[in-house]
């Protein structure tokens, strides 16, 4: 990309400044749909409430109902929600109390919010302390279990619980697993990546809701890894529970093909291996779950036992992870246990 001129930005500069005086005309009524209207909490503990001016990648113009017309940066913000009265809320007052519910009617100086427990209640706007749009039943004991991306999925493999259209993940283990993760439709989802630094991946499959409680699926495994060697799978999956706690096993078929002159296992050429897996998740608290993967193949005696502590926020995810692999002699000369082998994987949701 060609560096930009001096009087190319002397140039946007001079957009930008037009564009913010005309702004400053825009005055905030209590007429205006409530569909426009947000309320914005800044990492320094800021509230502003009011509607978006002007929005670009690094800066937002807002006009706050108190301030007026305001300029900050977009990575100064802590969360910003547009209000919908479809859509169910968690208000936080400036005395930490909690409301939860529909946001049906927004006044001068107020908001009317229909509450499930307390019916029909009114809130000064200047009481509000921040707000976060909810799913409806995630509120458990007084705390808010937010929805997040990973928690269909294990240590390195998703569960048969599919991602939700529009869903998507990015997963780095050690520096050397990255992948993405995306959910195209709910039932249809495509995992990719690369394994530094020898291999490159893709994984689509299919998902289903059987009943409650019980999801199935099915996928493929396509693997290219430099200097000719290429391994596929096949598999299939079932889960039984819910996003919050849930058991999976699984079975596949692999093929790696093209190894000999490459690792030297007994100068083995092809390798053909049936695959069973065991894995589960449990939601110990909002924040915190217990993971485990473990993968066996019944006829080389290959077994991947793994463990895993889940540090999740609602964009972040930190697995802090310890396991271990055994391999016996009809694969490599020799039975041996490689492990206990400490791990840590980073996710992020998109």
């Amino acid at each position: 990309m060609k560096p930009w001129k001096p009087s190319i930005l002397i140039s946007l500069l001079f957009i930008t400044i037009v564009i913010a005086c005309q702004a400053q005309e825009v005055q905030f009524t209590p007429t205006d749909t409530i569909r426009f209207y947000h309320i914005v909490t800044l990492n320094d503990g800021t509230v502003l409430k009011g509607k978006i001016l002007h929005q670009e990648k690094k800066t937002i113009e807002f006009q706050d109902e108190m301030l007026g017309n305001v300029t900050f940066r977009s990575k100064d913000v802590s969360s910003m929600e547009k209000i919908d009265p479809q859509d169910y809320y968690l208000i936080t007052l400036m005395n930490e109390t909690k409301l939860q519910g529909k946001i049906i009617l927004r006044k001068e100086q107020e908001l009317d919010i229909e509450t499930s427990s307390l019916g029909r209640v009114k809130i000064n706007i200047s009481k509000i302390k921040y707000i976060k749009r909810i799913t409806p039943g995630n509120m458990k004991d007084g705390k808010y279990w937010f929805t997040t991306r990973t928690d269909a999925h294990y240590l390195i493999t998703p569960s048969a619980i599919g991602l939700r259209s529009g869903e998507a993940y990015y997963q780095n283990t050690m520096g050397l697993f990255n992948s993405f993760d995306v959910g195209i439709t709910s039932n249809f989802s495509c995992m990719g990546g690369i394994f530094i630094p020898m291999a490159a991946f893709i994984s689509p499959r299919i998902s289903y809701k059987l009943f409650n409680g019980v999801h199935a699926g099915a996928g493929i495994l396509l693997v290219d890894i430099t200097g000719s060697p290429y391994a596929g799978a096949a598999y299939g999956h079932i889960t039984f529970g819910n996003r919050n706690g849930h058991l999976s096993i699984s079975g596949g078929y692999g093929v790696l093909e093209g190894i000999k002159r490459f690792y030297y296992l007994n100068k083995i050429e092809r390798i053909e291996l049936g695959l069973l897996s065991i894995s589960g998740y449990k939601r110990i608290s909002p924040k915190y779950a217990l993971v485990t993967e473990n993968w066996f193949t019944p006829t080389e005696g290959i077994g991947i036992f793994t463990g895993a502590f889940r540090l999740m926020g609602e964009k972040n995810t930190w697995d802090f992870g310890i396991g271990s692999v055994s391999i016996n002699r009809n694969l490599a000369g020799k039975n041996f246990t490689l492990g206990p082998i400490t791990f840590m994987s980073y996710m992020r949701n998109l």
